[in-house]
């Protein structure tokens, strides 16, 4: 059992999320993808992703195979949504940090032999590991970026109408099943079983914690950065049906213009897109220029770079191309 032990003030600075955070959601769905059977929800997503897995993805596969275990330092604390500006974060993980993550886990023999050069910090490790990070986001996370962000969205949204109707105590009271809810005068506790089976105990000490609903994780998970809040994933109630591809788009637009289409839901700059695509920043440019003249999205300026945006007939045929 993991135990949060929060004072007044912990509470009273207790907020929910409103996007998903990219890392964690790719983190969960490699561990979804490995584990041995899937939920309902995500049956047809895993078969899917499956069939689009290549070798080039095991770097960071191999980091999602223990159950119930994560590496800290692929969930770093910034917690962003848009995937080339959060790698930063990760990519600049000490060396020392590798090492005591992952070396121990190699050494026992529950990671594979391999991991050995990344827990070394060796350069051609560190590359392997954010080359398969892409290609793994591209297949399973990515091309369900507007449903993941669409059902943390509405989870936050049932947190709002709980905290206006019955406050904090009642948002903390009605995380889901996973979580369980307790207060005894001044002090509270939030609590949630753990796939370790190890009692633990966390003190944020008036620091807060930020909530974080999450689509693809399994299960709660704390993730305790000393310099701020402390943070609380935890699964959102599964939707109604499957996460759906871009695939109706793709027969549309073509692939490529489909996929930067839904990527303009984060935002993202010219060269964003053409990163996350894999794509020269010419080629991407030209995609935006006619999903511009077509009316899908905006373009506008921001330092030296170009963000695009969704129009709201963007926003309506990427949900049409969502409906299946």
């Amino acid at each position: 059992m993991v135990t949060l032990h929060l004072n007044a003030a912990d509470v009273s600075r207790t907020t929910v999320r409103s996007a998903p955070s990219v890392l964690l959601e790719l983190a969960a769905a490699g561990q979804r993808l490995l584990q041995p059977n899937a939920p309902e929800h995500l049956v047809r997503w895993r078969a899917r992703t499956r069939a689009a897995l290549r070798p080039s993805m095991r770097p960071y596969l191999d980091l999602c195979r223990l159950p119930g275990w994560l590496p800290d330092f692929l969930t770093p604390p910034s917690l962003g949504s848009v995937f080339e500006v959060a790698l930063p974060d990760l990519a600049e993980t000490p060396p020392a940090r590798l090492a005591m993550e992952l070396g121990p886990r190699v050494e026992a023999g529950e990671l594979p032999a391999r991991v050995g050069a990344l827990a070394r910090a060796e350069p051609a490790a560190r590359e392997q590991l954010l080359a398969a990070m892409r290609a793994f986001h591209e297949v399973a996370v990515a091309p369900y970026w507007a449903t993941l962000s669409a059902a943390v969205q509405a989870d936050r949204a049932v947190r709002a109408q709980a905290l206006a109707e019955t406050g904090i105590d009642g948002v903390l009271r009605n995380l889901g099943p996973y979580l369980s809810w307790r207060s005894a005068g001044a002090r509270y506790e939030l609590s949630y079983r753990c796939a370790f089976g190890i009692e633990l105990d966390v003190v944020p000490d008036g620091r807060g914690v930020t909530l974080v609903p999450s689509f693809f994780l399994p299960h709660p998970s704390v993730l305790d950065d000393p310099g701020g809040p402390l943070i609380l994933a935890y699964p959102v109630r599964p939707p109604r049906r499957e996460p759906a591809s871009r695939e109706p788009l793709a027969n549309l637009l073509g692939r490529t213009r489909a996929a930067v289409l839904g990527l303009t839901v984060d935002a993202l700059s010219t060269s964003q897109i053409a990163r996350s695509l894999d794509i020269s920043v010419a080629s991407a440019s030209q995609h935006t220029s006619t999903l511009r003249a077509a009316g899908l999205i905006t373009s506008h300026r921001d330092g030296v770079s170009v963000r695009h945006t969704l129009t709201p007939l963007g926003e309506h045929l990427l949900r049409a191309g969502h409906a299946r």
